[in-house]
């Protein structure tokens, strides 16, 4: 059984996931999914550590997808970072209201995904 931090990622880009878990999966155990939808099965399944969820996703977008895993009690208390482009469009302060824990800019760095990554959850 894996001791390291569970972290799951919904982003309906193929190389988003694979860039996120090429850049995680050294200190934690990386889950993905492809829409809000299936990622809420597989928070509630996994009860992760750490989420990192897109805004604009098919299916269930991001806004839906936390409002829906703030409601579950097993759900309710998971980080989750917002990962999106439309910054402008949802300022950090509307996203952070919503209950995400923070904000991470597309195109991102490597290297902040993994210190925010680690400020929230810590390392392995």
């Amino acid at each position: 059984m894996s001791t390291k931090k569970k972290v799951l990622v919904v982003d309906d880009d193929h190389d988003t996931l694979d860039l996120i878990e090429v850049v995680l999966f050294s200190d934690y155990e990386i889950f993905t999914a492809l829409n809000g939808f299936d990622g809420l099965n597989l928070a509630q399944q996994q009860i992760p550590d750490l989420i990192i969820t897109d805004i604009m996703m098919p299916v269930m977008d991001g806004i839906r997808f936390i409002n829906r895993l703030r409601k579950g009690p097993d759900t309710r208390s998971i980080p989750v970072i917002a990962l999106t482009s439309f910054v402008e469009k949802n300022p950090v302060k509307s996203l952070l209201n919503m209950g995400f824990n923070d904000v991470v800019p597309k195109p991102f760095d490597k290297d902040d995904i993994l210190k925010t990554v680690h400020a929230i959850i810590g390392g392995k």
